[in-house]
């Protein structure tokens, strides 16, 4: 089966997944991502084909068997895509660097953890109802990997004090560590599950060495470790009673037996370092009840559904709503605005962590030293040293935009929310002064001349 991908620039590519019916068996295949394409690879024949070319620096990959799509994260454009017979961008706004992304494929849901603003977050297939999972001692997350049937999430966090597999429900809850890195280990990367044991595989890329234990962390393995294909080991999955995984300095995908390690052979050499892989095959995706399906035609949730532990649910809301007291409908809510140097976060005032809008991170920030909220058109604005301007966007992230150019030393800032203009101070060698415009940056002027290094301002609009 072809189905053709018409992608938002260059010219058409085709995806060639073979799709499930009852004459043809389904035959596996590794799909993979080097960089700067994604490939498939026919396990059987060893045969290679391009599925996505032209990416500029993919990261993470997964899948939704039954809808035929890929999904998959790039660290240069700092976007989460989506190919189902077009490409798309399913997350544009405020990512950092997402190293790691997982399909629930039964809630229909994608998951991804972020490195550097080190949280993981959730929202819908198509990037609706994004919201912060789980933040706060989350250190360095980077591979994350996920059983719907069992409701049951796994990540790895390479937090230099303490390498560790942390696990939660689906829905965030009930979180606990259930591997310690002690000894040789020390950087937990690539994770993934076996849906057949209930274990889950994973390579330290400190120690070059694969590993096996249950969803609760007992009956720890050691699969596998100094083998010359296992020198630096990124990504893992597995199939069958193989575990395949990607490796750094011999630009290779190889396996091995998933109990012993034996029979080490390679699948595919690579002329660019590999990263993520995936085996597309229905026992990688098994099926189960969705504890989020609608009953008598009506959602259990009024925005997002997540898997809990024991095939229950919880809901939960997107960025600046609140869960209600039914725990089932959500309401819109106040929040804490806050930057430091390179970001701006909106987070919940209950719970600091929680973020209510997405992060602002570079580019568009370099070192803030001001921010200010307008309530009317739901935009923020901020004050840059370094890049000598005041900016503002839509809360949504959209609309990043510079209202005030060569601008030096604004670090007071203040929206005047009544009469809809923008006040902020700033001081060279031959102006020190407070200054005004409308909020879009026009009619610009100096209201107070002659200070010597204004710093913090406040208005009060309403008193004038």
């Amino acid at each position: 089966h072809t189905s053709l991908l018409t992608p938002p620039h260059g010219p058409f590519i085709f995806l060639l997944f073979l799709l499930h019916t009852q004459c043809d068996p389904f035959k596996p295949f590794i799909i993979f991502s080097n960089r700067h394409e994604i490939r498939r690879i026919d396990l059987n024949k060893g045969e290679f084909s391009v599925l996505v070319p032209g990416l500029r620096n993919t990261i993470a990959l997964d899948f939704h068997l039954s809808q035929s799509a890929l999904y998959w994260t790039d660290v240069v454009e700092d976007k989460i895509f989506r190919a189902l017979t077009s490409y798309d961008v399913v997350i544009q706004y405020g990512l950092a660097t997402p190293e790691g992304l997982a399909v629930d494929w039964i809630a229909g849901n994608i998951y991804w953890v972020e490195s550097n603003l080190d949280q993981i977050e959730v929202a819908k297939l198509d990037g609706t109802m994004r919201t912060t999972l789980l933040a706060g001692d989350v250190e360095h997350p980077r591979a994350i990997a996920l059983d719907p049937r069992d409701g049951i999430l796994f990540w790895t966090d390479w937090d230099a004090s303490l390498p560790r597999i942390e696990a939660a429900s689906m829905s965030g809850e009930g979180r606990k560590t259930i591997h310690k890195e002690t000894g040789n280990g020390g950087w937990p990367n690539g994770l993934t599950v076996d849906y057949l044991e209930r274990r889950i595989l994973w390579i330290d890329a400190r120690s070059d060495a694969i590993y096996s234990a249950k969803y609760d962390g007992s009956g720890l393995i050691e699969v596998l470790r100094g083998h010359e294909y296992l020198s630096h080991p990124f990504a893992v999955t597995m199939y069958g009673g193989e575990v395949y995984w990607t490796d750094w300095r011999t630009n290779t995908l190889a396996k091995a037996n998933k109990w012993t390690g034996s029979n080490v052979t390679v699948v595919q050499r690579t002329n660019t370092q590999p990263f993520d892989l995936q085996v597309y095959h229905p026992s990688r995706q098994p099926q189960a009840p969705n504890p989020c399906a609608a009953k008598d035609g009506k959602d259990p949730c009024s925005h997002l559904c997540l898997i809990n532990y024991n095939q229950t649910f919880s809901c939960a809301c997107p960025h600046l709503m609140k869960l209600g007291p039914d725990k089932c409908t959500c309401y819109g809510e106040y929040f804490l605005l806050y930057a430091r140097q390179n970001e701006i976060r909106g987070v919940d005032i209950d719970n600091p962590y929680y973020n209510y809008i997405i992060s602002f991170t570079v580019p568009d920030i370099d070192n803030v030293t001001a921010v200010d909220y307008d309530a009317l058109e739901h935009r923020i604005y901020w004050s840059d040293v370094r890049t000598q301007t005041i900016k503002r966007a839509f809360i949504n992230g959209t609309g990043v935009e510079t209202v005030v150019a060569y601008l030096p030393n604004a670090h007071g800032l203040a929206v005047d929310w009544v009469s809809r203009n923008l006040f902020w101070t700033s001081y060279d060698a031959n102006k020190k002064q407070i200054n005004v415009a409308r909020l879009d940056g026009s009619f610009k002027n100096a209201v107070i001349q002659g200070l010597d290094k204004p710093h913090c301002l406040v208005l009060h609009p309403i008193l004038g």
